[in-house]
């Protein structure tokens, strides 16, 4: 594993607090010899929220599995809260941590994928409450308390113990975003959450986030939803062929973006969403 020689370390592959959740650094990834990251370098401010825009294969989704080291990264630095992920530095080389180690770091990173992923045999709240009970040993009484909590904050306290067959792709994904925050993350990061969803159900599930948004939640947020990037991300990156093309305020890359690779994708997106409007009316 490479790693780069910029990087300024305290001996054991932290960095020093500059007020990062998320920090990458060259970081690269491949597939047999498809090189699907090739060098990214990103920082998300801690509190803030960070949307990553571009095409399909780009890379987007690869990038958010490999900060909670669901995918190893090939080589450069992931930082977590000031924390190497996956890896542990012993002088200028990198060791991998072990599992329980890596499991630890995980926990303290929720994700929401594309596609719901809930247990088909429990309801609501006990698909929220499994992870708490289970990982972090929390007993069933508290547990489940805070699973209900966080269930009516994202506004299905009417559906606790209803079973995901019984609950629309909206409200499924809220499920999803609940069970999330029940290990209580640090960091959140979201997979494309409403691309599975029909249009009229994808309001719902961006309102929740926006919500997190506004309670300070760090998040990393892959999405084609650019009103979303528009009025609740403070920094939008544009990823092409594996790397950041672009990055800035929303207002700079959304609407005055500096490469003509940004202009292009944002010109498909537009005339893409035309289509659909003509289609749905």
């Amino acid at each position: 594993m490479t790693t780069p020689a910029s990087t300024s370390t305290d001996g054991t592959g932290g960095v020093p607090n500059t007020g990062e959740m998320v920090r990458a650094e060259q970081v690269r990834k491949r597939f047999g010899r498809h090189e699907v990251l090739r060098g990214v370098d990103l920082s998300v401010p801690t509190g803030q929220v960070c949307c990553v825009i571009g095409p399909s294969g780009s890379g987007k989704s690869t990038f958010l599995r490999c900060i909670n080291h669901l995918e190893k990264i090939d080589g450069g630095r992931l930082w977590v809260d000031g924390e190497l992920v996956g890896y542990r530095q012993r002088g200028t080389r990198l060791h991998e941590l072990k599992p329980s180690e890596v499991a630890a770091q995980r926990r303290e990173i929720g994700m929401v994928f594309q596609q719901f992923n809930l247990f088909p045999h429990m309801s609501a709240v006990e698909n929220v409450m499994e992870a708490p009970v289970r990982v972090r040993r929390e007993g069933r009484s508290a547990a489940r308390q805070h699973a209900e909590h966080l269930l009516e904050r994202v506004g299905l306290r009417d559906h606790l113990r209803k079973h995901p067959a019984q609950l629309s792709g909206g409200q499924q994904q809220r499920v999803a975003i609940a069970r999330a925050l029940a290990m209580r993350p640090k960091l959140m990061l979201f997979d494309e959450p409403t691309s599975a969803l029909d249009p009229e159900l994808v309001g719902e599930v961006l309102e929740v986030m926006r919500q997190l948004a506004l309670d300070g939640m760090t998040m990393v947020v892959v999405t084609h939803e650019m009103g979303f990037a528009r009025d609740v991300a403070d920094s939008v990156v544009f990823m092409d062929d594996g790397v950041v093309v672009e990055s800035g305020r929303p207002s700079e890359v959304l609407t005055d973006p500096r490469h003509d690779r940004t202009r292009a994708f944002l010109q498909r997106v537009l005339h893409t969403r035309a289509e659909e409007d003509r289609a749905g009316r």
